[in-house]
């Protein structure tokens, strides 16, 4: 071997090092915590893995919640374990409507529903505004930790402004207006959010336009868009409209996101086609938000941890069936507790 050609293929192996660290890749990380689930009458739980948070309380380890000498000789109860699991108010359902100055809860008018937090663990989805936020909205109805799961919303954003008169003036309604074009919209990123490599499709404008929505304010994504991008049948757009057979076995997480790019084909008539690829369902850091005041992060004192989508889906299957079996009455209801996870020593 030459010394050109040398120098040339350490040329090339960097070039390859240096592209490789200019894509930002979709990163996971460990899930530092559990949530035991316990159904009516059945004596053993189910355990679902989650990560933390970088605020509100910490979980009392696993070892010390199962051991008899931690609930022996107290009557208090360690921050995230006891808890009836809860949905927010139906008015509200990201717990975002704080941040968006249309309630407070620090009132007791501000919920809608009425009803009662006590001793709850609130499962809200991801996006439209931060963990923190949600969690602190949480707190403020008066419930006991919040669970935040993934959602392919969450992907998606509108580039929000107020609308203006005919004299220049500014009106307040950057998120209740309902003017917003496709062309407004933020998608979800290439590596961070999706991964074509895992699964792609593309879908026939037509079709896109007559199911899908991602211009619904305040967040832009319309949550019935689920019913097209989630599953392992033809439902999911992205398994009928896949570019090869493969998707359903190359997409683990069984969800797509809609890129924002589009391609046309190659027919004589045009058709725009709009790429749709595999989602990521990762579990990830709840990380504080720095534009809460000092004394709205002292009052976050709740535990908040995260699921991921599909965690989540079973969860909330599972809250439904007890429901349902219920007949939506006071029966027995699941009871969860939230524990760290032990670390090696």
């Amino acid at each position: 071997m030459t010394i050109s050609s040398t120098t040339s293929m350490m040329t090339a192996a960097r070039l390859i090092l240096l592209s490789s660290l200019l894509i930002a890749p979709a990163q996971s990380i460990l899930q530092t915590a559990t949530i035991d689930v316990l159904l009516p009458g059945v004596p053993t739980p189910i355990t679902l893995l989650a990560s933390q948070a970088s605020f509100g309380s910490s979980l009392i380890s696993y070892s010390d919640g199962h051991s008899s000498s931690s609930s022996s000789g107290s009557n208090s109860r360690p921050a995230g374990v006891g808890l009836i699991p809860s949905t927010p108010p139906s008015d509200d359902l990201y717990l975002c409507n704080e941040s968006y100055g249309f309630t407070t809860y620090s009132s007791s008018s501000g919920n809608a529903d009425g009803k009662s937090y006590n001793n709850a663990a609130i499962l809200v989805p991801r996006g439209q505004c931060s963990f923190e936020r949600k969690a602190l909205s949480a707190q403020r109805l008066g419930a006991s930790a919040i669970i935040i799961y993934g959602s392919l919303s969450s992907r998606y954003s509108l580039n929000v402004t107020n609308s203006t008169n005919e004299d220049g003036s500014s009106n307040n309604d950057a998120y209740t207006r309902d003017d917003y074009t496709i062309d407004d919209v933020k998608w979800p990123i290439d590596k961070q959010d999706y991964d074509c490599d895992n699964g792609q499709a593309f879908i026939p404008s037509d079709v896109f336009t007559n199911k899908l929505n991602f211009i619904t304010s305040p967040g832009g994504y319309d949550d019935n868009n689920d019913d097209y991008l989630i599953g392992n049948s033809e439902n999911n757009m992205c398994v009928k409209y896949a570019a090869d057979e493969t998707f359903v076995s190359a997409c683990e997480s069984q969800r797509c996101l809609i890129t924002g790019k589009n391609v046309t084909d190659g027919g004589s008539d045009g058709n725009i086609k709009y790429e749709a690829c595999c989602a990521w369902d990762f579990a990830i850091w709840l990380y504080q938000d720095t534009t809460l005041t000092a004394d709205e992060v002292k009052e976050v004192t709740i535990p908040a941890v995260y699921i991921t989508m599909q965690q989540a889906m079973e969860f909330l299957d599972l809250m439904n069936g007890v429901s349902s079996n219920n007949g939506g009455g006071d029966g027995d209801p699941i009871v969860l507790s939230m524990y760290a996870r032990d670390r090696p020593s």
